[in-house]
Order: C-alpha cells, then sequence, then structure tokens
C-alpha cells in the first residue's frame, strides 16, 4: 500500500496505490485482497491499473463483503497483462488499483489496510505462484489532513503533464518556474507520506534533473518509468508536508 499512512478529513475521501514490484518472470496475472474496517471508512471507488498500448489486458476492482459479517469489508483487485512484442507482464514497479475510500468514522478512528496476496503469477500460468513481500497501510481518520498532491505534478495545477516536463528543465537551468498557489519548490525538501524526498524528484533517484524530466514524458506517452525501490507512482495522489 503506498502510503502506507494516510489521513483524511472528517467525511473526506482520499485514496491509496496498490503498487506491485514484478517478479523475474515479470507479472501477468495476479488477484490481490485489501481488506479495511467498513466503521471507519468506506470503498468510494476503486481504478484498476492503466494499461498501455501494445499490450492485451484486462483488470478490475471491488467492494466484496467476503466473510459475511461487519467486522471486515475487502477491496479485490484482479487483472493480467501480454505485451505483444515480449509476450510478458509488467516488468517495472506498477500501481495495479488506486483505491479511493471515504471517511465514515469519527476523529481519531482508524483502519488498518491489510493484503492479502490471492494469486501473482508470471506469463507461464502453469509455472509456481511467486511469494512476493507485502507492506499492510493504515488510514486514520483526522481533523486537518495534510494537503495532497500528485507526484510529478510540479507546478501542482493537479494533473502531471509535459508542461511539467518542461519546468523541470527550467528549474535545472536556474529559470523562474510559474507554480499553482503553495506549490513546493521544484527541488526544494518537502515529506511525502511520511517519507524525506526533494520535490518533484520523480525517480526519487536523490536529486532533481533532466532524467525527471524524460521520465515525466514517458509517464505523459503511456510508457513504463523505471524509479527506486518505494518510490510513489507517477501521478499517483501523495499526501505533502514541509
Amino acid at each position: 500500500i503506498s502510503p502506507v499512512d494516510k489521513e483524511i478529513g472528517v467525511g473526506a475521501t482520499a485514496s491509496v496505490a496498490l503498487v506491485s514490484m514484478p517478479p523475474a518472470e515479470s507479472l501477468a496475472t495476479w488477484v490481490i485482497d485489501v481488506v479495511f474496517d467498513p466503521t471507519v471508512v468506506s470503498m468510494d471507488s476503486c481504478t484498476p491499473a492503466a494499461f498501455p498500448p501494445g499490450s492485451v489486458s484486462v483488470g478490475a476492482c471491488e467492494a466484496d463483503d467476503q466473510e459475511g459479517g461487519p467486522d471486515d469489508e475487502t477491496v479485490v483487485v484482479l487483472g493480467a497483462i501480454l505485451f505483444l512484442d515480449t509476450e510478458r507482464g509488467f516488468d517495472d514497479e506498477t500501481t495495479l488499483a488506486s483505491i479511493t475510500f471515504m471517511a465514515v468514522g469519527a476523529i481519531d478512528d482508524c483502519s488498518d489496510l491489510t493484503i492479502t496476496v490471492v494469486s501473482h503469477l508470471g506469463p507461464d500460468q502453469t509455472g509456481p505462484e511467486t511469494d512476493p513481500a507485502t507492506t499492510n497501510g493504515e488510514i486514520c481518520i483526522v481533523e486537518e489532513p495534510a494537503p495532497e498532491r500528485r507526484w510529478g505534478d510540479g507546478d501542482c495545477s493537479g494533473e502531471v503533464n509535459p508542461i511539467d516536463s518542461l519546468k523541470v528543465l527550467r528549474s535545472d537551468a536556474g529559470l523562474p518556474v510559474s507554480q499553482t498557489g503553495d506549490c513546493p519548490v521544484i527541488g526544494s525538501n518537502v515529506t511525502v507520506d511520511g517519507t524525506a524526498r526533494l520535490w518533484n524528484d520523480v525517480d526519487c533517484s536523490g536529486a532533481v534533473n533532466p532524467i525527471d524530466s524524460l521520465k515525466t514524458l514517458r509517464h505523459d506517452a503511456g510508457l513504463s518509468v523505471s524509479q527506486s525501490e518505494g518510490c510513489p507512482g507517477v501521478a499517483t495522489s501523495v499526501t505533502v508536508s514541509s
């Protein structure tokens, strides 16, 4: 789950990402459960993985009260992909779903977001199941959550696009960059989902440079983007504080 710790305002909505690091043989088929406490949050919506061109793919996610009781509810995320040119699945870290929760509890109520991997396979469906390590999350209701941004949205316009790529280049050249409201300065130190980062260091390399500009363009074109482990996916919603 990314972020691991998520804040949400009373009666508000907030999104978390289900992120997967593929096995060596690539990730072609997956079924993953995310269990939450329905007395704290409800699932408002769920958007499955964005599949790039040149692939045969299918994906879905939905809420399912699998236990039939009031204590837990489950978001089931499932999908399959095969790239036509390589006959492989995802080779890079991938957001399999973006899950939006709505707060239904009170301030200081928290819900665990517990992951169970039901299936996690490479393109050889007769091969053994992989056994990926999982990181559970938690979502808590607070009075004033930190503002949310999109990772890679350097000017805080609300979306990641080629303009952000251009502004990274301007920043790298020492030129002025226009931004929206109280947007962090590109390259400044910020806390992103509880982790120290540089604002708009798209690949979390520790520096903001033209490589981040290129990776922003790759994302906009629907191409894969390599990032350091634990880095938020490009355009995913993150909580940012100075």
